[in-house]
């Protein structure tokens, strides 16, 4: 669920920069500017990738079922949770370098686009 949010979240993304590049450069700048969203996405996600994985196993966690439902629920909505009998396995790894890279996308693209702006109006 968080993958899909989070997914979804960069189309958005990319529809907005698009339309707003579109508006004040041309379909030219517009289609670089999804390019290079797309290019430092995959990149960013490779190195996050390796990142997390140092401190995230593949397999994930496993641990026994807990008796409180509310716990249960929010384990079982949060994308990474998986059952086998009594045996909860948690896989968070995708979704914390999915995060990880939103953080990090953040950060980048208010700086960048606030410097082309300024550069623009220059």
């Amino acid at each position: 669920m968080i993958i899909a949010v989070i997914y979804f979240i960069h189309v958005i993304f990319i529809v907005y920069a698009f339309a707003k590049s579109y508006q004040s450069d041309g379909w030219l700048q517009a289609f670089l500017n999804i390019g290079f969203i797309i290019t430092l996405f995959a990149v960013s996600l490779t190195v996050c990738e390796l990142i997390v994985g140092i401190f995230i196993p593949d397999a994930g966690y496993t641990l026994k079922m807990p008796g409180n439902q509310v716990l249960l629920f929010f384990m079982k909505i949060s994308g990474f949770y998986s059952q086998q009998g009594t045996q909860i396995t948690l896989t968070p790894k995708d979704s914390i370098t999915l995060v990880c890279v939103t953080l990090l996308e953040f950060f980048f693209y208010r700086f960048y686009f606030k410097r082309t702006e300024a550069a623009r109006t220059v």
